[in-house]
């Protein structure tokens, strides 16, 4: 027995594991991670908050990190009751939790996939491992691994199929046993898509399976005259009749058991500011573009799109595929599988196919967008046809050689005839290879989108798909291009015997190997990118109290980053020398990013440092429609962040109030809008430029943080007619000093002597308007500088960012003596915006009550004695009836007692919590107990009652079947 006999005698699905490990080679076998898109600012931060609640054993219900307050749980997308996370959230760090999670999925992937394909199309062996590694390891799959939850979904997909046809193959005699193991599979494969947190994998699924379904019936309608069909027969009334029960059934079970999870999921649904579902536009959001058909379908070798587009398979695969869909007259279980490929393709179009648009309207699509997300179903429909395409190209192989020991019966019966087919399939790739040169021109006219700019295959690209199409004609067909002297083009096709079907394997698997190169799996970096503290990050967690811990007596005060990641990393050098000889190109790329987006503490990286931040990141049913709603005082006109993010939107520093009131203590900005200016013939000096004012006529500004600096000017970058300063220092007393214009655009004050000022007032001109963008302390005599920042803010840290301090901010929790009642929420913002109303000393609360407009009470204290995400214990004292504030986001579930006695919660500004307090001490505790998780936990309960009871009885039944 040779090697390639051995080889051939090995369970097939041993090299599922095998290949995994060879296209994932650095996640399986090396340190370093994925630090890029939603995976390091989504995935990680929300798994570290996780992992940490479950090493703490406690369920995180509330997150107060994020959003100024947000549920935990209800956020599906975490997975936090997902069985197969919690082994990896507890033995591995978050990075390696990430990576292990994503190799065990893809190969569940496989295998369901293998298994699907030998039950709905009764592949062999090695029929299924084609179908398990196009699907588990093809583009599409492996494309969306920076989505770890939709991934996890995915994997679930064609074990749906496996348990329909394993089902309704069975001969049992008893209907109800069939029935309860389709149930009892359907409502465990349901529950594990749900809990993973990824909905629209399951509803694509459903639709699936309801599609699937009626294709079976299509499929006998077609054939209804035919004698007979190879492939698998089922027991088709039974299908028919049973499946609405079945879905019906399992779907209901599924319900039960994921209560716990999407109960608060619902609630969640009710207050988020996608409530009611989406407009058409935003559901064809992310629609895949004909013009990029073969950009996604086919694999770009050295090229890169992006991800959600991305289905790609080898030419060969496509062409085996074509081969089986060409059979539907002759094998049962064809015409599903084409369905599937036409409907994933056609759904995947989204804005670009007009049944689309009613379909978005439809309850179910309107909640979803991302319309590419389809191509899921393409991708198991296109596996499952080139499975079999390579089953019957090898069954052909087989009789050629008479092999007929080891031929099945259907082989014998019915001797494939490729040959046109084959032709078929070839002009249909060669159609699909020439779009490529018609579609940059249809690009000018029908631009790709910003997410995807057109981008035409490349020569190499070109090159390595014609040869492929050569290959493929001498492999199946036996033909290949000869030199022929007599011929005038030199070339003709000359006939051999076919090649061994056994070589298409190696060469899809190579193929698509090099096609997923450019795929984000492949540019892992340094784990160093997650496991470094950055020196903001640092610094802010030095002001942090009980870091690391869960309760606290006090919450740490919040933070709003306002920058972007357009500035240089300031030991980029360093880096580049340690990383050049170990990373690639791409790999630094993302480490850079990375820890730039850990210097502005992006979007949900608070989670992962257990600080507090006033905005965050999410594409799913996050922020709350109240957060959305309370963040317009400070946004655009007209603009509104749909996925909670500020810093895209907001192009100046937010008014002083507002901060106030968010307790937005520290700001993050960069310095790219700083200046270096000339202040003296010579001599140049920094400005920071992030609060600029602008005073008028009688007006004034002190400078509410002097820096200890021994200065004898002061210099401007300012605008307009320039005013005067007043200036105090302990040698000079109060001077008064006039700015003198310097070149243009700048202005400086001097005074006698050196000495360091420990007072500064800015004063407006007798007339017109003084625009002062940015102010420095000057040393004339060494030519040494130090900036000055504007307004009531002091600067505690400069590096690659900056980070301010809000030097009157309010704190979490703080009392009022004056309130206005608004009927609903729709009159809360309008109040909130009116220029005469007063963030600081007035509160709007939602519904029916007696206006108080009376004096401030000097002597009322609130201080917070304890901080946990689920509750917060507040101490007040006051002389006289009082509102007690605390910015942190109202929501259903939270509770208030005052004195250990039920009291109202209000609604206050539209998001913060509020409750009235006669006058004296008090001890209040708002405590979070959502009622949609403990009814939750009770249906779960009941769910898992349930399953097992049926459980028990599938296996009665069956014994006493068996014994009959």
């Amino acid at each position: 027995m040779n090697w390639f006999e051995r080889i051939k005698r090995l369970p097939p699905l041993v090299w599922l594991p095998v290949l995994l490990g060879l296209f994932f080679n650095k996640m399986a076998f090396s340190n370093l991670i994925l630090a890029r898109g939603d995976t390091f600012l989504y995935f990680y931060p929300y798994w570290d908050a996780a992992a940490e609640a479950l090493r703490n054993g406690r369920i995180p219900l509330w997150n107060p990190h994020l959003f100024m307050g947000a549920p935990f749980l209800a956020n599906s997308q975490v997975g936090f009751f997902y069985p197969l996370n919690w082994p990896v959230w507890l033995l591995l760090p978050t990075p390696y939790a990430v990576s292990a999670s994503i190799l065990l999925h893809l190969f569940i992937a496989g295998v369901g996939a293998y298994l699907a394909g030998r039950q709905t199309l009764g592949l062999g062996r090695w029929g299924g491992l084609v179908t398990a590694v196009l699907f588990a390891l093809g583009g599409y799959l492996t494309a969306q691994v920076e989505h770890i939850n939709q991934l996890q979904g995915l994997a679930w997909m064609p074990w749906f199929l496996w348990v329909a046809a394993r089902v309704f193959r069975s001969k049992l005699g008893n209907r109800w046993v069939l029935v309860g193991q389709g149930a009892v599979g359907f409502a465990l494969l349901f529950s594990l898509q749900l809990l993973a947190g990824h909905t629209q994998t399951s509803f694509i699924t459903g639709v699936m399976l309801i599609v699937w379904g009626a294709a079976h019936w299509l499929e006998k309608w077609l054939l209804r005259d035919s004698p007979h069909g190879l492939g698998l027969s089922f027991q088709w009334r039974r299908f028919y009749r049973r499946l609405p029960l079945v879905l019906l059934m399992g779907g209901g079970v599924a319900v039960l058991l994921t209560a716990v999870q999407l109960l608060p999921t619902f609630e969640l649904i009710q207050q988020s500011s996608r409530q009611g579902g989406l407009t058409p536009n935003e559901v064809l959001s992310f629609s895949l573009h004909p013009l990029l058909l073969n950009r996604a379908l086919l694999p770009a070798y050295g090229q890169s799109l992006f991800s959600e587009y991305v289905a790609i398979l080898p030419l060969t695969a496509l062409l085996l595929a074509f081969l089986a869909a060409w059979q539907w007259r002759n094998w049962r279980g064809v015409v599903p599988a084409i369905t599937l490929v036409l409907l994933g393709l056609l759904l995947a179009l989204g804005i670009f196919n007009p049944l689309n648009w009613l379909l978005a309207r439809l309850p179910g699509f309107d909640l979803f967008r991302v319309p590419a997300r389809w191509l899921a179903v393409y991708a198991l429909g296109v596996a499952l046809l080139a499975g079999l395409g390579w089953q019957m190209v090898l069954d052909r192989w087989l009789v050629r050689q008479r092999d007929w020991r080891t031929v099945p019966l259907r082989a014998k019966e019915n001797l494939w005839h490729v040959e046109r087919p084959f032709r078929y399939a070839i002009w249909f790739l060669i159609g699909l290879i020439a779009w490529n040169a018609l579609a940059p021109i249809g690009a000018i006219f029908l631009p790709t989108g910003p997410e995807a700019p057109f981008e035409a295959a490349g020569p190499l690209t070109l090159l390595l798909w014609l040869l492929e199409l050569a290959l493929l004609f001498g492999l199946i067909l036996g033909q290949r291009v000869a030199y022929a002297p007599e011929n005038r083009f030199r070339f003709k096709l000359e006939m051999r015997p076919p090649g061994s079907p056994w070589l298409l394997l190696p060469l899809m698997a190579g193929l698509l190997f090099w096609g997923t190169r450019s795929h984000p799996y492949n540019n892992l970096t340094t784990p160093e990118a997650y496991f470094d503290l950055r020196p903001p990050l640092a610094r802010l967690l030095a002001e942090t109290p009980c870091q690391g811990e869960t309760i606290c007596p006090t919450p740490p005060d919040r933070f709003l980053s306002l920058s972007d990641i357009f500035f240089d990393v300031g030991d980029q050098a360093e880096i580049n020398t340690i990383y050049a000889d170990q990373l690639s190109l791409a790999a630094q790329y993302d480490y850079t990013i990375a820890i730039k987006q850990k210097e502005i503490i992006g979007p949900n990286l608070p989670l992962s440092f257990g600080l507090a931040a006033v905005d965050g990141f999410d594409g799913g049913i996050l922020p709350l429609n109240s957060y959305s709603q309370f963040v317009q005082l400070v946004l655009p006109e007209g603009t509104r962040t749909t996925d909670g993010r500020l810093r895209e939107h907001l192009t100046a520093v937010p008014p002083d109030t507002w901060l106030d009131l968010t307790n937005s203590r520290y700001l993050i900005t960069d310095k790219v809008g700083d200046v270096w200016q000339e202040v003296a013939p010579g001599t140049t000096a920094f400005f920071d430029l992030e609060f600029p004012i602008a005073l008028g006529s009688g007006e004034l500004m002190p400078i509410a943080y002097t820096p200890p600096f021994t200065a004898t000017a002061v210099a401007f970058v300012a605008e307009g007619q320039p005013g005067w300063v007043e200036v105090e220092t302990a040698t000079d007393g109060r001077l008064e000093l006039p700015v003198t214009a310097v070149g243009s655009g700048g202005g400086v004050a001097n005074w006698l002597s050196p000495t360091a000022p420990t007072r500064l007032i800015l004063h407006g001109p007798e007339q017109g308007t003084w625009q002062i963008h940015g102010a420095t302390l000057i040393n004339e005599n060494d030519d040494t500088f130090q900036p000055l920042v504007l307004g009531n803010y002091r600067l505690i840290h400069s590096g690659d960012v900056k980070i301010y301090e809000n030097l009157d901010v309010l704190p979490r929790a703080f009392l009022l003596s004056r309130w206005v009642w608004q009927p609903d929420e729709t009159a809360v913002l309008p109040t909130l915006q009116q220029p005469e109303f007063s963030l600081r000393e007035t509160a709007v609360l939602l519904g029916s009550g007696e206006n108080q407009t009376g004096p401030p009470d000097p002597t009322a204290t609130a201080t917070i004695i304890r901080y946990a995400p689920e509750q917060v214990v507040v101490k007040t004292s006051s002389t006289d009836s009082q509102l007690l504030m605390l910015t942190d986001a109202h929501y259903p579930g939270w509770q208030v007692t005052v004195a250990g006695a039920p009291a109202e919660l209000l609604q206050a500004d539209g998001l913060f919590r509020g409750v009235l307090l006669p006058a004296g001490e008090h001890e209040v505790v708002f405590t979070f107990v959502p009622r949609s998780f403990q009814l939750g936990w009770l249906m779960t309960a009941v769910g898992l009652f349930l399953l097992l009871l049926l459980g028990t009885a599938l296996l009665i039944t069956q014994r006493l079947e068996s014994r009959r």
